[in-house]
């Protein structure tokens, strides 16, 4: 159920917050549950896989950066597409949507938002992405 609550949409599913800078996962997470969202965070992509493995059932969006270090965004993205073939994930990058970006959004992500982004534009295109069906 969502509702419209100071010009933002809020729920009440949970997103998974993956990236490498624990500013962005800490100002995300803060601003998602306030709007009441359940928010989990992993600083990896490696992270993101075990946190998917134990909770996936539980995780109705990811919201995943694609420039990290270790196996990085797109190897994560399709390390998540094996565990779960309908996951919903949103590749946030600082990076133009060229190469490893463009391949990640042909490869089945739900959608792209470039960084620095504000947290309106995202919270509008992770509630587009979590009401398609």
């Amino acid at each position: 159920m969502k509702t419209k609550t100071n010009d933002y949409l809020t729920a009440n599913e949970t997103i998974l917050l993956v990236d490498d800078e624990k500013p962005i996962l800490d100002v995300t997470c803060d601003m998602l549950t306030r709007r009441g969202y359940t928010t989990i965070t992993a600083e990896s992509g490696e992270t993101a896989i075990e946190v998917y493995k134990r909770k996936g059932d539980q995780i109705d969006l990811v919201l995943l950066d694609i420039g990290m270090p270790g196996m990085g965004g797109h190897r994560c993205f399709e390390e998540l597409l094996r565990i779960n073939p309908g996951i919903k994930v949103i590749i946030a990058t600082g990076y133009p949507a060229s190469g490893k970006v463009k391949e990640t959004l042909g490869s089945g992500a739900a959608g792209f938002i470039s960084k620095p982004y504000r947290i309106a534009d995202m919270v509008k295109k992770a509630r587009k992405v979590l009401d398609r069906r």
